[in-house]
């Protein structure tokens, strides 16, 4: 055998089983490519889990190969009809791993040079071996350690449930930062925090806990969420080597139904209503980590009955590199019923989304579902057009409620409707940091809804393409009622539970 010959030989093993940690798949090619290049077989027989040997084993004719599944000794493969054969012992630092067995059918077949080659592929595949198991067991330490940092349950929280799951990467990849939390603080809230940290092994790991427990710490303090993350990114800065993470930390109110959340850096959560609308509310932000000041922004929404909110990591939206495919699925995903109604919906969730793909980096997803009940007469939201949805979801509550007809329904709906959008895009004008709040008030003969914003609108003038809807709720109301002020608009619709007569 030529040297370069054999060198192209060790190249080739090299690139095989570097290619991956998982030596079921790679150590067959490597004995695949032994008998192209070298002999009419060719064996490897190692150490698998709890010490069962497993053999990879190829050869030019199928009656050389084992019948049993297991590895046939030098003598048994002579009588088989190879009749050299090379067997080196795959010796590691601290154990003998198992057998590199090399045979041929014709009599010396081998040289030294061939001898030489077989002891130099039984290294490398012995390197191989420990890698894998080296792998294995900073995998394992790093599993549990991150497994032992999530919360084992959650806490009782009334009218509503939360559910958490983890999944990590399903390919040889170190395990993630991923993390999931939520507690009850002294005055009832909830806090929920949910996050991932860059990067992967024990280290991701290490920083991930570090900086849930810090979450905890600061959230009993008299923070915002947003406050909560601006601390948290300055003690992140201190530290160079914990790298970039993307969080959310939120607090939730079971007494109002009153979510208040901030985003570093990451994906968007999902809310959907009971209807089966999901949408996207805000997220993004700067991570933490990356600049001195993140500027986070609080975000506040008043879930309605039957609504669910669900927390996640890139993880469940970047399986296949193309984030807007992956973010359109999991929209689709969580508007399900069957992933709603799971037992635990954030696995329910991950299932539906990895059950015809994997998830190549760890996934991590929290949810939080509040009960079917009444409407509260008190509803606050950022000034978001996602609000449109959730109170239409509670209109349509108040409108079950009350026995509305569908005529006195639609006006409900589309009147409150118009009320919600003025306020956004006109109070507002395109800035989501300001504040409505929507009041309801049932009697037996009359619907009240009172929609409050502390901006200034713009004085209205009619025009055709735009500019319809007040008029709009003036037709389809029995009483409108517009106050404004220096500092706030407040629009009030009076609806008539049944029709009055002409």
């Amino acid at each position: 055998m030529r040297r370069v010959e054999a060198l192209d030989i060790l190249a080739e093993a090299s690139g095989l089983l570097a290619s991956s940690f998982e030596l079921e798949a790679t150590l067959p090619q490597v004995a695949e490519l032994c008998i192209r290049e070298l002999a009419d077989y060719c064996s490897i027989v190692t150490s698998g889990p709890g010490g069962t040997p497993a053999i990879a084993e190829a050869a030019r004719d199928a009656k050389w190969r084992s019948r049993s599944g297991t590895a046939a000794s030098p003598e048994a493969l002579k009588k088989r009809g190879l009749r050299t054969v090379i067997a080196v012992p795959l010796g590691g630092r601290d154990a003998v791993h198992g057998t590199f067995v090399l045979a041929a059918q014709e009599g010396g077949a081998f040289n030294a040079e061939t001898e030489k080659l077989a002891t130099v592929l039984a290294v490398l595949v012995v390197n191989a071996l420990e890698q894998a198991a080296l792998f294995a067991r900073t995998y394992r330490v790093a599993d549990r350690l991150q497994r032992a940092l999530l919360p084992e349950s959650f806490p009782r929280v009334e009218g509503a449930t939360l559910y958490g799951a983890y999944r990590p990467a399903s390919d040889e990849s170190e395990v993630g930062g991923d993390w999931y939390d939520a507690f009850t603080l002294p005055d009832g809230r909830v806090a929920l925090s949910l996050g991932d940290v860059a990067g992967h092994g024990l280290e991701a790991a290490t920083i991930m806990g570090e900086i849930r427990q810090a979450m905890r710490s600061v959230a009993v303090g008299d923070f915002t969420p947003a406050g909560v993350l601006e601390h948290i990114n300055g003690v992140t800065n201190l530290r160079a080597s914990i790298g970039m993470v993307t969080a959310i930390f939120g607090y939730y109110d079971p007494a109002t139904r009153g979510l208040t959340y901030a985003a570093a850096g990451h994906p968007s959560p999902i809310v959907t209503v009971a209807d089966g609308v999901s949408a996207f509310l805000p997220g993004g932000g700067v991570p933490l980590g990356v600049e001195p000041s993140i500027d986070a922004t609080d975000w506040r929404v008043t879930l309605p009955p039957g609504s669910q909110v669900i927390f996640y990591t890139d993880g469940l939206t970047e399986y296949d590199r193309d984030v807007v495919l992956g973010e359109a699925l999991l929209l689709k995903a969580a508007a399900r019923h069957d992933v709603r109604s799971a037992a635990n919906p954030a696995e329910g969730l991950q299932n539906a989304i990895f059950s015809k793909t994997t998830n190549r980096d760890d996934a991590a997803a929290l949810t939080l579902h509040c009960a079917e009940g009444t409407v509260h007469e008190l509803l606050s939201f950022s000034a978001i057009p996602l609000v449109a949805p959730l109170v239409r979801s509670a209109m349509n509550q108040i409108a079950d409620s009350c026995n509305l007809n569908e005529e006195r329904r639609f006006a409900l709906l589309l009147g409150t409707g118009e009320a919600i959008a003025n306020a956004v895009e006109h109070a507002y004008r395109g800035n989501p940091r300001g504040e409505i709040t929507v009041r309801t008030q049932i009697t037996p003969t009359t619907v009240t809804v009172e929609i409050e914003d502390q901006g200034r609108w713009r004085p209205f003038v009619q025009r055709e393409e735009r500019g319809r809807g007040i008029s709009l709720m003036h037709k389809l109301m029995d009483g409108v009622r517009i106050t404004s002020t220096q500092t706030s608009t407040v629009v009030t619709l009076t609806l008539a539970r049944h029709a009055v007569s002409a």
